[in-house]
């Protein structure tokens, strides 16, 4: 047969718009579990949460089992107790590792895409800027969320499980609210982050250099400045103190070290999260303007 008599099929899907974003999610996630790195780093983060599930499991037999007197001991044993401190140390020990994994799997997402040449390729789809931006934060998000929330919402269940009552339920109630926003507040900054140096420098190697160079540049500044100035308070410059002033404030369970007003850190935390989202878009914006 000639080739000219012979056709070739029509595309028959239909377009779904304002999806895009969702299929870059998946792509994302998908790409990023055949990282070795990124899955060593998910392992450790998951013998973290084993940890402290048999911590708690532990912890609620012993209470309901054992006789009063031990009880009353195993409730001075703070670091062994399962209550609010346990919960934001345990967030606080994925901090670290949520930010290795969002640098290790963002740091190359928006820059490898301008040095492939692949922007043209996103946006003659039907994906404007925001789907793009949406996808690639979205996938980060719900990886950090994955380590932290999601297993502190589940510890919170299964203590109310494990130990049922009233009294359980009264004093874990507002648990879960905490964790989730103790999470967030770990999580946007890193993911916000990393994005925004991606977005601005050419390659990985170098949007991961600059995102601990201005991490340590913020750390001495936190460091510095309150004992050049003699204000103590100062140390919330440095971004980390001020994620952990407001975890103090979510689980109040000692007395904070900076007694400035919560808000102040909220507001600096909001600001840097503003200004690396504000970078992102611009750049992914000059993109499609020019695609």
């Amino acid at each position: 047969m000639p080739i000219y008599d012979q056709s070739y099929r029509t595309y028959e899907g239909a377009v779904h718009p304002g999806r895009g974003w969702w299929s870059m999610v998946r792509q994302e996630l998908r790409a990023l579990t055949s990282n070795r790195t990124f899955v060593v780093l998910a392992i450790g983060a998951g013998l973290h949460i084993a940890f402290r599930f048999l911590q708690v499991v532990v912890f609620d037999i012993a209470a309901t089992k054992a006789s009063l007197a031990f009880i009353m001991v195993l409730r001075e044993f703070t670091a062994f107790h399962v209550g609010p401190r346990l919960f934001m140390d345990f967030l606080r020990g994925q901090g670290p590792i949520v930010f290795l994994m969002s640098i290790i799997a963002g740091a190359g997402m928006i820059c490898d895409d301008f040095r492939n040449n692949l922007m043209e390729v996103y946006f003659s789809k039907p994906l404007t800027w925001r789907g793009y931006v949406l996808g690639r934060v979205t996938a980060l998000v719900l990886v950090g969320l994955a380590l932290t929330a999601a297993p502190g919402v589940l510890l919170v269940v299964v203590h109310n499980l494990l130990a049922p009552g009233w009294e359980t339920l009264s004093s874990t109630y507002w648990w879960p609210l905490s964790i989730v926003l103790f999470s967030c507040v770990i999580v946007l900054p890193c993911v916000f982050g990393v994005l925004a140096s991606s977005a601005l420098f050419s390659s990985r190697r170098y949007a991961s250099i600059a995102v601990f160079m201005v991490l340590f540049a913020n750390l001495m500044c936190g460091s510095i400045l309150p004992e050049l100035l003699r204000r103590p308070n100062l140390h919330i410059v440095a971004l980390p103190l001020a994620i952990n002033c407001l975890g103090e404030q979510l689980f109040p369970t000692r007395a904070a070290a900076i007694t400035l007003p919560w808000g102040w850190s909220a507001l600096y935390v909001g600001m840097v999260c503003a200004g690396a989202l504000a970078i992102i878009c611009w750049r992914v914006r000059r993109a499609e303007v020019a695609a």
